[in-house]
């Protein structure tokens, strides 16, 4: 590693290559890099990552850190490889919505410039403030939103990439409508960067929306609150997000956010966006189904704590939710919308035969759903229950018609289960990716799927 740390310094300068105990904050699931190098150019990420595959070291990308519990316990982990350096928004065209940002820049950082345009990117992945262009593609993260503008895939146009090699590419163009065939700026939207590293991203961008409330109601359960999600989602209104909570999450946004629901086992929030007129209307009649559908008094939240409540949701911590302590975990499912609300009674029922602790979030008109489960310091067996717990709720995800992968958990409870779960008859074809993407198995291996 030494005749490599020196080639990397040359290529970066001294100052942008941490080693030793200086690159140990850059660890993944307890393995520690000997370095964490920070280019500040395409072409120096291109000549370090050159410079690994000849060295045969193995490389992590690594953004704004708040995906690193995604995936696999590294198989070998030689050089962190930091974005930050790479933090720029490179063109916006405001006329045709489109704008092209450098793949370290914070997602805060970008709607912010965005924003003097009266633009936005629509994705609201958890920790947005952190979180970069191209971690949010690498991990395919997304938060509430979806819903009403789908995820990266339905955003991103263009994407430019180094692959292990150090060879440049670029995929799409900076106009919404391309020529017709292959789309591969897809390929790399939830690879992990296992294929590639992505350091350029051009998206499609919608108008930030004159006025946004949110309904915010207690149900007596989540059976109950799932009736209303229906009703509304059969209508012709367009929520921007539809969030189920469980009690202890509830509780623990209303916390955070200083926007308590009241009483009831389950708490629905349903936000619109729209010009004033059409957001009160559409709030009326949200107000109306969820009271037909038995829902208790509920709020609408405007302004500040409208932004609080949404961030208290999409940035939902797991390790300060009921106090902290104990060993966490974080999963997050797909499953039918017809069995969000059996997810979330899935999730406290499997908890409890556990003997753990369990907070449920869920988009309940994507059927996307969050469990964070705390197994409780009991002599060591808490890794073990919050393993078989993943099998359970495996299990059930796959009864509805969906998946389940682990967002995050201790290299302990990564050593029981498969993090990922089974992809089917598609792993020879991602298998014949990485092969030809990275023959050399430099880019983040063991993270991916089956242990690419």
């Amino acid at each position: 590693m030494t005749d490599l740390l020196k080639t990397l310094e040359s290529i970066v300068g001294r100052t942008h290559v941490r080693g030793g105990g200086d690159a140990a904050g850059y660890a993944v699931d307890g393995l520690a890099p000997s370095a964490a190098v920070f280019p500040g150019t395409v072409e120096e990420v291109s000549a370090v990552l050159g410079a690994c595959g000849r060295a045969g070291a193995a490389v992590v990308p690594w953004g704004g850190g708040t995906s690193m519990g995604l995936g696999g316990v590294p198989a070998r982990l030689d050089v962190v490889l930091g974005l930050a350096r790479l933090n720029q928004v490179l063109d916006h065209e405001p006329a045709d919505m489109t704008s092209t940002a450098q793949a370290g820049m914070a997602l805060g950082d970008y709607q912010a410039a965005l924003g003097r345009h009266r633009q936005f990117l629509a994705l609201d992945p958890p920790w947005a403030a952190r979180a970069t262009i191209g971690g949010i593609l690498a991990a395919n993260a997304s938060g509430p939103r979806r819903i009403r503008y789908g995820t990266a895939r339905d955003l991103l146009i263009g994407v430019r990439v180094v692959h292990a090699d150090g060879t440049v590419t670029k995929g799409g163009a900076k106009v919404v409508k391309n020529v017709t065939g292959y789309d591969m700026n897809k390929l790399y939207i939830g690879s992990l960067g296992t294929l590639g590293v992505i350091v350029e991203a051009t998206f499609r961008l919608y108008p930030l929306p004159v006025a946004e409330r949110t309904w915010v109601v207690p149900f007596a359960t989540a059976a109950r609150a799932r009736e209303a999600i229906a009703r509304i989602l059969d209508s012709p209104l367009v929520p921007s997000a539809v969030e189920l909570l469980n009690e202890a999450a509830g509780a623990e946004v209303g916390r955070r956010s200083g926007v308590g629901a009241g009483p009831g086992a389950a708490v629905l929030a349903v936000a619109v966006a729209s010009v004033p007129e059409a957001v009160e209307a559409q709030l009326e009649t949200v107000r109306g189904m969820c009271r037909e559908c038995g829902g208790g008094e509920g709020q609408a939240l405007d302004g500040e704590a409208h932004g609080r409540f949404w961030s208290a949701v999409t940035d939902f911590d797991p390790e300060a939710w009921g106090g902290g302590g104990g060993t966490v975990m974080v999963l997050k499912a797909g499953v039918l919308l017809a069995r969000v609300a059996d997810a979330v009674w899935q999730g406290e029922s499997i908890a409890a035969r556990q003997g753990l602790r369990v907070a449920v979030v869920s988009e309940g008109g994507t059927g996307v759903v969050r469990y964070y489960l705390r197994a409780e310091g009991d002599g060591g067996g808490g890794p073990a229950r919050l393993a078989e717990a993943v099998g359970f709720l495996r299990a059930f995800a796959a009864d509805a018609a969906g998946s389940l992968v682990v967002l995050q958990a201790p290299p302990e409870v990564k050593a029981g289960v498969d993090v990922w779960g089974s992809v089917g008859d598609a792993f020879p074809l991602m298998r014949g990716l990485k092969e030809q993407f990275d023959p050399g198995r430099i880019l983040n291996p063991g993270r991916f799927v089956g242990g690419l």
